[in-house]
């Protein structure tokens, strides 16, 4: 399931992975890591690395573990050492400081790399767990293209994507005794 999404049921009432989409970057028989891909903070880097040059860069709610460490996800595969494939050319990790190179020279742009505070796990088993519950759709993209949707419109697409009957979800408010 590594390189898979993980879309939130529509009807799941989680507090954190409520509307979530998850993109697993390693799947284990010791558990599951991955990095919810839509919820944007008001963040950016710069604010948590103010000597940052060019950091306009938005800072996500990756999950609700390790919430005060920075993870980041990418699509600069080689130009960035020791980062580690996923799939369809989106790497996780690596060089931190090679990073903060390319960007404060304007050689990456903000499709290119997303950064997390925090991260998504499951213990063993904890994941299919939840899966036989259906608390998740899962999603096996063909291309990369989630990682430069908008990620509000993130979680509506992929449910379109899974079942396009699901798409209305997508409109009703997160409330649903506002509907």
């Amino acid at each position: 399931m590594q390189g898979h999404l993980l879309i939130a049921h529509p009807l799941l009432n989680d507090g954190f992975f409520n509307r979530s989409v998850v993109y697993l970057t390693s799947f284990e028989a010791e558990g599951a890591v991955g990095f919810s891909m839509n919820f944007k903070t008001q963040f950016f880097l710069r604010d948590v690395r103010p000597q940052v040059k060019n950091g306009n860069f938005p800072i996500y709610e990756g999950g609700p573990v390790a919430k005060n460490q920075l993870f980041f996800l990418h699509t600069l595969g080689h130009n960035i050492s020791d980062s580690i494939p996923v799939s369809h050319n989106i790497s996780v990790g690596g060089d931190f400081n090679e990073l903060i190179h390319l960007i404060e020279h304007g050689k990456v742009k903000s499709y290119q790399v997303r950064f997390f505070a925090g991260y998504s796990g499951w213990g063993e088993h904890q994941l299919e767990a939840e899966l036989k519950k259906n608390h998740w759709l899962l999603n096996a993209p063909e291309t990369s293209s989630f990682f430069t949707l908008d990620s509000d419109d993130l979680w509506g697409e992929q449910l379109a994507e899974v079942k396009s009957s699901y798409s209305i979800f997508a409109n009703f408010g997160n409330d649903p005794s506002m509907n």
